[in-house]
């Protein structure tokens, strides 16, 4: 720790002091520190808004399943060398868990729990995400990881507090959150975890599709990119998960709901809300992405679908590198990801099933018709 600390300013060293005294509280591994060499400026004496990461890893995790934390340095030259005079999280970060205050762990076979002291009975969470992850082992044909993080929160605030992204309608219960390093060579899908509301897992039948959805994201995670369009993942997912919403197709087609839904505006979209955050508009979202899924599957076979979802993870990583901004203007990003989206789904559809986005609706919505 004081290794650690020793090139910071006092001031600096009082930010991340707790940080580093809570690293002990955990099990990690691979703890290093990475600086961003772009962002290094060339003016002395000072040297102003380094970036740099944090990178850890638990331990009993996969190797490649690499956590981080970004920070922003300011450095000033004294005698003897350099020194770290402030410190601060880097734009849109959020800390762990375990930096944030007292924290406890648990172990099953394939999770390692995390969570704040006092949470009522975690054994019964783990038990049943051993018992999704046995179910799921079962309808997927390639291997699940021999271990998962899980979050677990007591509460609807404590959730809140652990997840970075903005919760809508339908994340209340639990959730995957991944992050992407991005190299014209590779696409690394890392800090893959599930954020679990303990408060809102009640009954065992929808604890284990909760569990079975969420670890169907991360069954896939390695074959998920950017671009990966919302609905096709949330399609997975419930598939996995055995998600087969028929009272809401029913609903939805007799009321004709499912007419201002198609696939060209959802590949468009980077989540199922995007335009329509309502609850109703959402469960409709997701339960067109549901029904493509089992139509794709029941019609072509489980073979062909994976084929389409993997089809995403085999774009060449330079093709999305290449097209990002060098300083992250977040408008330029999002057209890039849209853009590769909608080219991956059209040229996969075509290829695989001879569909384009405006005949796969036509095709599920007379699927969901005769299936509901």
């Amino acid at each position: 720790m004081e290794g650690y600390l020793a090139p910071l300013s006092p001031e600096a060293q009082a930010v991340e002091r707790p940080l580093a005294a809570a690293v002990k509280t955990v099990p990690l591994t691979g703890l290093s520190m990475r600086v961003d060499g772009s962002s290094v400026p060339s003016t002395l004496p000072r040297l102003v808004g380094v970036r740099a990461d944090f990178r850890y890893r638990y331990e009993g995790l996969p190797e490649d399943n690499v956590f981080r934390i970004p920070l922003v340095y300011d450095f000033e030259l004294i005698s003897g060398g350099w020194r770290i005079r402030a410190g601060r999280l880097g734009e849109n970060a959020t800390l762990p868990i375990w930096a944030t205050g007292p924290v406890q762990t648990e172990r099953s076979e394939h999770f390692l729990a995390v969570h704040r002291p006092g949470l009522p009975d975690p054994s019964r969470i783990l038990r049943r995400a051993e018992q999704a992850r046995a179910q799921l082992d079962g309808k997927i044909t390639f291997p699940l990881e021999r271990q998962y993080l899980l979050l677990m929160a007591k509460d609807r605030a404590e959730y809140e507090s652990m997840t970075s992204a903005k919760l809508g309608q339908v994340s209340a219960i639990a959730q995957v959150e991944t992050s992407y390093q991005v190299t014209p060579e590779n696409i690394q899908v890392q800090g893959r975890q599930i954020i679990v509301n303990v408060e809102q897992v009640r009954g065992d039948d929808s604890a284990l599709e909760t569990f079975r959805h969420e670890l169907g994201h991360l069954a896939v995670a390695q074959y998920t990119r950017p671009f990966t369009p919302a609905w096709v993942s949330e399609s997975a997912a419930m598939y996995l998960a055995g998600t087969r919403p028929a009272d809401i197709w029913r609903a939805g087609l007799n009321r004709r709901e499912f007419d201002r839904i198609n696939f060209a505006d959802l590949t468009r979209a980077s989540n199922l809300g995007e335009h329509d955050s309502t609850r109703e508009a959402i469960s409709l979202n997701y339960a067109y992405a549901a029904a493509a899924a089992w139509f794709l599957v029941e019609t072509y076979g489980a073979s062909k679908y994976w084929e389409f979802y993997r089809s995403f993870g085999a774009v060449p990583a330079n093709a999305l590198y290449q097209s990002l901004p060098e300083r992250g203007d977040p408008n330029v990003r999002d057209q890039a990801i849209e853009v590769l989206a909608v080219q991956t789904t059209q040229r996969s559809l075509m290829t695989l099933f001879g569909l384009d986005p405006s005949e796969l609706d036509n095709r599920v919505r007379q699927w969901m018709d005769a299936s509901s």
